[in-house]
């Protein structure tokens, strides 16, 4: 090739190299509540990853306190696709979302600043249901019942507040008071096992405790009583004598009647009239006069059924529950409902609404999910990790740079200037295909130093020999790079393949380091060959010496 096109082409590679690693503000096409928009955005070409900047780790695993789970490698797979929709709808940047193992699934959120919001995010079920209050006071024919049941129940509270079990009492009974005072912000310890001592085994036990509310199935409970209704609720007994076809839900919400704090109680049709499955959209928005709220749109099916159910309940009240809590107060159904419709949030945030329209969009998770580990690294550890990784590239490049000089001299120096390209040409290829810096990624690239110049040794020890023969020097230097190329493209092969197959079968760190080497050997393969002949080739037109003589 003519020594000018050769040039022209390193120039060239140099300009599109500082082009690409320029930071810039460009117009992009970006997801934001659900929906495309072009919007300005700052291009950050090489992005540090989660041990370089910092952010949050984590482990999840299938939840089976609600229940067994047959196949977890299965209700894994599902619940990643969910869990990486919700991570990519959260606006991380370069997220790491896989499986590891069987039963468990890793999230890597690199410089996130909100952790708990994360993993309240990643964590939530979102399984929502649509069901219409009970309007036949079933419950209020059973509390006669539960409360002979709560009298018939022997137990035995001591003066410290601790429950003891005896005769038919059961089991649950004994965490009553730790349950119940950990919910009583204004009452004292005493006050507490008061309380309990005088609702255990009393008349009417658990109909005090509840007041009816404003509407069908909307039952009132004092804050402070919370803990032991749902204790209460959870002995086998009595949920045994709760009506049939119907289940008791909490509200997410809480309300002030006078100087109390009450938090309402759902009877519900057990039967929801629709679920979330068909809800194909989800966007939060902010009304005037109900705050802040998040409007859902349901696909064609989804719309059919919810108007034929809606129209046989007119006048009745219809509960929004989201993971078995009652979102807002339920609305009163007035017409056929179609494809739209909102839930209030209760006076919540508009980050609240955000954040549940996210998980709205994304799915349900087809099993619940809880945290296993949870890490927040610190971008201090970023840092300190970042300035050891470059201490030991510049150390790496230093003893390349001495023994090139001293022991190929000339020639050398030539393949260090080379060296030089092959740093820029490998940070632009890693940011030209938006490649994550992490640290294993460093330690690639310090590796890829040392094999970027073994392809000019293998060139330089064949120059020698050639030299050695009585060749000339412009024969030597022809010679040196064709007899040596068939060595350089093997060596080079055989460990892009084995990068290929790290970066294939690798996760998260591997496929850094497989990333950073892929890249350097690319690299590599042109400085060493294309830029160092050609730093040859510019010698011999320049120099008179070049053709009698050769340092190397």
């Amino acid at each position: 090739m003519n020594l000018k096109y050769r040039i022209a082409i390193i120039l060239g590679l140099i300009l599109a190299s500082f082009w690409t690693l320029f930071p810039r503000t460009v117009v992009e096409r970006v997801k934001r509540n659900g929906e495309f928009v072009y919007d300005t955005v700052r291009r950050v070409p090489l992005k540090r990853g989660l041990d370089l900047q910092g952010g949050m780790y984590l482990a999840l695993e299938v939840d089976e306190s609600k229940g067994l789970v047959p196949d977890k490698s299965k209700a894994i797979d599902n619940a990643l696709k969910v869990v990486r929709n919700r991570i990519d709808e959260f606006g991380v940047s370069e997220p790491v979302v896989q499986k590891a193992g069987s039963d468990r699934i890793i999230v890597e959120l690199p410089g996130i600043d909100d952790p708990l919001r994360a993993q309240d995010v990643v964590q939530k079920s979102a399984f929502l249901e649509f069901q219409i209050t009970d309007k036949t006071q079933a419950f209020e024919k059973a509390l006669p019942r539960l409360d002979a049941l709560l009298k018939d129940a022997k137990v035995t509270v001591a003066a410290t507040g601790t429950v003891a079990k005896k005769d038919t009492a059961n089991a649950a009974l004994q965490s009553l008071f730790t349950a119940d005072s950990s919910k009583k912000p204004d009452t004292t310890k005493s006050d507490s096992a008061n309380a309990v001592a005088a609702n255990l085994g009393g008349p009417g036990a658990f109909s005090k405790l509840i007041q009816q509310g404003g509407m069908p199935g909307e039952y009132y409970v004092a804050q402070s009583d919370v803990g032991l209704v749902t204790q209460y609720l959870a002995m086998p007994q009595v949920a045994a004598a709760l009506p049939p076809a119907k289940v008791l839900r909490w509200s997410s919400d809480t309300l002030s009647l006078g100087n109390r704090v009450y938090r309402p109680l759902y009877v519900l049709d057990a039967k929801p009239i629709i679920t979330g499955e068909y809800l194909t959209d989800a966007k939060p928005n902010t009304s005037p006069t109900e705050g802040n709220l998040v409007q859902f749109t349901m696909n064609n099916e989804g719309a059919r059924r919810f108007r034929t159910e809606t129209s046989r309940h007119i006048k009745d009240f219809m509960a929004i529950v989201l993971d078995q809590h009652v979102m807002g107060r339920p609305p009163v159904i007035q017409s056929a409902i179609g494809a739209n419709g909102q839930i209030t949030m209760g006076g919540r945030d508009l980050q609240a609404a955000q954040d549940l329209a996210l998980v709205l969009r994304a799915g349900s998770l087809p099993v619940p999910l809880k945290v296993a580990d949870v890490r927040v690294i610190g971008a201090s550890l970023g840092q300190d990790s970042i300035h050891k990784a470059t201490t030991a590239g510049i150390i790496a490049i230093a003893l390349v740079v001495v023994v090139m000089l001293g022991y190929y001299r000339f020639s050398g120096a030539l393949a260090v200037a080379a060296l030089a390209l092959y740093i820029l040409y490998t940070m632009a290829a890693l940011a030209g295909f938006q490649a994550v810096l992490t640290l294993p990624g460093l330690a690639g690239f310090v590796l890829s130093i040392g094999i970027a110049v073994d392809a000019n040794v293998l060139i330089f020890e064949r120059i020698r020999e050639e030299l050695a023969h009585g060749k000339t020097v412009r024969t030597a230097i022809d010679e040196g790079f064709r007899h040596a190329m068939s060595a350089i493209v093997d060596s080079n092969v055989s460990t892009a393949l084995t990068a290929a197959v790290l970066y294939q079968y690798g996760t998260g760190p591997v496929r850094g380091f497989a990333v950073t080497l892929l890249a350097g050997i690319a690299a590599s393969m042109i400085t060493s060959i294309f830029v160092v002949r050609t730093f040859y080739m510019i010698w011999l037109n320049r120099s008179r010496d070049a053709q009698t003589s050769l340092s190397i």
